[in-house]
């Protein structure tokens, strides 16, 4: 049985790497071919331009010569200047004295003889006919038949210039005899010699250039076509051995996925034991929390209402005994009027002395209501920052205090949660520097509150440069009923609650950090959606405990 678990049976078509390998060296031996063909055609074209430049400047040499004499036969013939003068200019192009006319190969002299006739074409720089031959890759022989061809060319314009002179001594007949004589024409017989066998030569070079580079063309072509059968043949058995190896492939991949299957749900299943444990655990934590948040709070909470309480009883009895001694007074009929109204005025004065230690009572669990989590109902909206700080500083009564609050809150902070929330935090902690870190009649004191947003993240820090925190507390700061001053008003829960509300509803934390004046600083960190947060934690809480 063919085994699918090893990746390497994907390839199990015998000779699969081996045609990998045959096309990529065949693409490659394909790419060569061609790019020779290329190089081997552009030589060919180089070297037909080079044949075509060398025939054009033979040509333009034999045709210099024809002009020459024209433009000789014309001069004796007529006595008119300009044809000398044409005749002059031929010479020196030709020898490369004068610039050279761009296209002379085409129509050039013949448009200037006419009367006012106008150049064709534009001159270029000077060059003389040798060296152009020569620059175009003449060979030695075939440069060395063009000179001999060129002098003597130069040769014959002695004997032209021979019947100049007749011309100027005005026998034209003389002249005219001269450039028609044997002896002229016997010298246009040996310039058109060697350039006549340099043509012949040039025609027998292209044949053979030609059969040459076709040759070589067609077994470059034909190499190329072979190496792109050759591939297109091997792709196609490597596209039919593609089935086989498809198929190995999804059977391993069946069986993986079969396996890892399984695994994942192996691991699932003790994911979700874990996930039980860690949920049990947390219901523990939470639990232990609650009990020791509880255990921290009873000493305390019990010295704090044992106080109002007792007042309270004492307060009651006191009244029950004034109470008593009327109803005495009264079966006798032996009060007197300033007797009542003393134990009036002592009924009523015990009756508030009931009232405020109730109330005092009342506060302390409402703040502890707020800790807990319990009896809460204001519902959110949009707050500015601004204003609500600026709200807690108005409802603080000191005017025994000279302090100067410095304000740097962006006003466009705004905060979506409970105004009675965001107060009790805010308004504890600025009453906590009013409270304990500052002194009547002392100069310099101030309290700086800053607020920024940075990336969605609300820093408040309110500082003092008061006493700063008495070392004895700095350990247990945040905890109930504390009071560094005992003479100060509050009663110890200001810290603890602004701790429970930034924790509990806006999932931030309250630090407390030495001030570098020597004073106080709390830093609170929140999300500025904090209180959205909590919400949709304690929906999930629920939920999930259900």
């Amino acid at each position: 049985m063919k085994n699918t678990n090893n990746p390497k049976n994907f390839l199990s078509f015998k000779y699969f790497e081996q045609l990998v390998v045959a096309s990529i060296l065949l693409f490659v031996g394909a790419m060569l071919f061609v790019v020779f063909a290329f190089m081997s055609k552009s030589a060919q074209q180089e070297g037909l331009q080079k044949h075509f430049n060398l025939v054009y400047l033979s040509q333009e040499l034999r045709l210099s010569s024809d002009q020459l004499t024209m433009m000789a036969r014309a001069y004796a013939a007529t006595g008119n200047e300009k044809f000398k003068q044409f005749f002059e200019q031929i010479i020196a192009i030709r020898s490369g004295v004068s610039p050279r006319p761009q296209h002379l190969n085409r129509v050039y002299w013949d448009m200037m003889m006419v009367e006012d006739g106008q150049a064709p074409s534009a001159s270029g720089k000077p060059q003389s006919l040798l060296s152009l031959l020569e620059e175009n890759g003449a060979s030695t022989a075939e440069l060395n038949a063009l000179t001999h061809a060129y002098n003597q060319s130069e040769s014959l314009v002695q004997l032209e210039k021979q019947a100049f002179a007749l011309v100027e001594q005005d026998d034209r007949s003389g002249a005219l005899a001269i450039l028609y004589s044997e002896d002229y024409l016997q010298s246009k017989v040996a310039i058109m010699t060697p350039i006549n066998s340099f043509l012949a030569n040039r025609e027998e070079k292209l044949q053979t250039f030609i059969q040459e580079s076709s040759r070589q063309l067609t077994i470059l072509y034909s190499g190329a076509l072979l190496c792109f059968l050759l591939l297109l043949a091997t792709l196609l058995v490597i596209y039919n051995a593609r089935s086989s190896i498809r198929n190995n492939i999804i059977a391993y991949l069946n069986n993986e996925v079969k396996n890892q299957t399984k695994q994942l749900t192996v691991k699932n299943s003790a994911l979700n034991e874990a996930i039980a444990d860690l949920k049990h655990a947390q219901a523990r934590l939470v639990s232990a929390e609650k009990s020791a948040t509880l255990m921290r709070l009873i000493p305390g909470l019990a010295h704090e209402i044992n106080t109002p309480v007792g007042i309270a009883v004492t307060a009651s009895s006191s009244q029950l005994m004034a109470l008593e001694a009327v109803k005495s007074q009264v079966s006798e009929n032996k009060i007197a009027k300033a007797t009542l109204l003393e134990t009036i005025d002592t009924i009523e004065d015990c009756a508030n002395l009931v009232g405020n230690s109730a109330n005092r009572i009342s506060t302390i669990i409402n703040k502890l209501k707020i800790i807990t989590q319990d009896g809460f109902t204001d519902k959110a909206q949009t707050l500015v920052l601004a204003d609500e700080v600026k709200a807690c500083l108005s409802a603080i009564d000191k005017p025994e205090l000279d302090v100067k609050v410095s304000l740097d809150v962006d006003e466009q902070i705004r905060i979506h949660a409970p105004k009675f929330l965001l107060q009790q935090c805010l308004c504890a902690l600025i009453e906590n520097s009013f409270n304990h870190a500052f002194e009547p009649d002392s100069l310099g004191q101030e309290l700086r509150i800053q607020a920024n947003v940075i990336n969605d993240k609300l820093t408040i820090r309110i500082c003092d440069n008061g006493h700063g925190v008495p070392d004895s507390i700095k350990d247990k700061l945040f905890d109930a009923f504390v009071v560094g001053n005992r003479n100060a008003k509050g009663m110890g829960l200001g810290l603890s609650l602004a701790m429970a509300i930034i924790n509990q509803y806006f999932c931030g934390t309250l630090e407390y950090q030495p001030h570098t004046d020597g004073g106080t600083c709390f830093v609170i960190s929140m999300p500025i959606d904090g209180f959205l947060q909590s919400t949709a934690r304690e929906q999930i809480a629920l939920k999930t405990h259900a």
